[in-house]
């Protein structure tokens, strides 16, 4: 028999090698001990969530995907979407959260890892909704015009976030509440770029590099990752070329940094005014070539189109299914008036939706989140002035008057994430004495859908948006 004689470094090498084995099972053990480990989750605590705020939770390994969905519920709960980018989960709830209520997400114990390890305790965290705020640009009279934001129930705390030279031309609110893009003015080179403010931290980048062109009315894509807005070639020093009409393009911001691109190769489809419908999957846009409203459905690259003479796009219901629009009408005898009509785009029907005789013009309307409701400006020439806003039951056409002082016109409007307030911009065409005012400014008011009352949060202010 052969004896095995160890010189030192081989007892070494071999106490090192039985180390190393007994940490590799002292890990896994510890490791199925731990399980899990949820490395970052938001929002997460007082007034860190907006009302339209997806939560989010990475986890420390990729997932068993349908163990986590099937475990995570909020309180109170909420039906939604769910989305994942690696490691991380996304949910997207299917209605807005109550401003100033207390959410509480609940992940259940048991979630498994692709590897097999498992989420071992239930995990909650919590978040409280911030209040709505309202941006807009200030002042109306005046150059050059910054976006301010207002609490409406504190209106007289308003601040100012932008401090452009040149002014803001105009602007729109991220799906959740966290970022502003907008469009500024180079009055050197007369253009307009596109810039992306960051809410919580100052952060501000430049999205487009529009030489010699005009790029203004962002519009952001409800999923958050892109953004549609008009550009305008100026075509100067080129010969017998003058200035190219207005074409919708899209930044996508998933791109670092955020590309751009025309929304259709097709260089015969033009238009403006672009709108989302509320799950991304349509853009709707006016096109004044075809006289028509277009609705591009980008899951199948269809592209339907809505006669339309009156110029402007409509708007979109909230699942892309159908569009409201206002069409003008030529009367006999002479006069025109304003019809609003309602289109199925799924089965091409089209529902007339004035009513009243040939003195009431419907000329814009906004839907509710949930798509039963539409506000609409409803002008009654018998009155001479003052645009009123009148709410519609979509499924019945029950009409109700909401707004009915004569001495404002309601111009523009948009309804808050939740469905319980309108954010208004409105003009005193009037004063108290119900004559004409000369010193009138445009005035920005929310109103209250269940009561009816309404609170000025700003004059001299125009262009609204909720800050959901």
């Amino acid at each position: 028999m052969v004896k095995l004689t160890l010189s030192r470094f081989d007892r070494l090498v071999l106490l090192t090698a039985a180390a190393l084995v007994a940490a590799i099972a002292l890990t896994t053990l510890m490791g199925d001990r731990v399980g899990v480990l949820l490395q970052r989750v938001a929002p997460l605590g007082e007034n860190a969530g907006h009302s339209t705020s997806p939560i989010l939770i990475t986890f420390s390994e990729p997932m068993d995907r349908p163990t986590v969905e099937s475990r995570l519920r909020t309180d109170p709960p909420v039906d939604g979407a769910f989305s994942w980018s690696g490691q991380t989960i996304t949910f997207k709830p299917s209605r807005a959260f109550t401003p100033g209520s207390n959410v509480t997400v609940i992940l259940e114990k048991g979630a498994r890892a692709e590897a097999g390890r498992e989420v071992l305790s239930e995990y909650r965290f919590g978040f409280t909704v911030a209040p709505l705020q309202v941006a807009y640009l200030f002042p109306a009279d005046g150059i050059p015009q910054n976006i301010w934001i207002a609490d409406p129930m504190q209106p007289e705390g308003a601040r100012q976030i932008t401090d452009s030279p040149t002014g803001i031309f105009d602007f729109s609110v991220s799906p959740d509440g966290a970022q502003i893009a907008f469009s500024e003015a180079n009055t050197l080179e007369n253009t307009y770029d596109i810039k992306l403010l960051t809410l919580a931290t100052g952060e501000l980048r430049q999205l487009t590099n529009c030489i010699d062109a005009s790029c203004t009315n962002p519009v952001w894509n409800p999923n958050g990752r892109q953004i549609a807005y008009e550009r305008v070639e100026y075509n100067t020093g080129m010969d017998n070329l003058g200035q190219s009409p207005t074409r919708i393009w899209l930044i996508d911001l998933e791109n670092s940094p955020a590309t751009t691109r025309p929304l259709l190769n097709e260089t015969q489809i033009l238009g403006y005014s672009p709108q989302w419908s509320a799950d991304g999957r349509r853009i709707a846009f006016y096109d004044r070539g075809s006289i028509a409203t277009l609705v591009h459905d980008l899951s199948d690259g269809r592209i339907l189109a809505v006669p339309n003479s009156s110029g402007a796009p409509g708007t979109l219901s909230p699942d892309g299914s159908q569009l409201a629009y206002a069409e003008l009408v030529v009367l006999e005898g002479g006069g025109s008036r304003s019809i609003l009509h309602l289109v199925d785009l799924e089965t091409g029907s089209d529902r007339e939706f004035t009513v009243g005789d040939d003195l009431v013009s419907d000329q814009r309307a906004q839907w509710s989140p949930d798509g039963s409701m539409l506000a609409v400006a409803r002008q009654n020439a018998a009155a001479v002035r003052g645009t009123q806003i009148v709410l519609i039951a979509v499924e019945s056409g029950e009409t109700q008057q909401f707004t009915d002082d004569p001495r404002y016109a309601n111009a523009f409007f948009w309804y808050d994430p939740t469905g319980a307030q309108l954010v208004v911009q409105r003009f005193p065409e009037l004063g108290e004495d119900m004559q004409p005012d000369p010193l009138a400014r445009p005035q920005i008011w929310t109103f209250d859908l269940a009561t009816g009352g309404g609170v000025m949060v700003a004059n001299n202010g125009f262009l609204p948006r909720w800050i959901p």
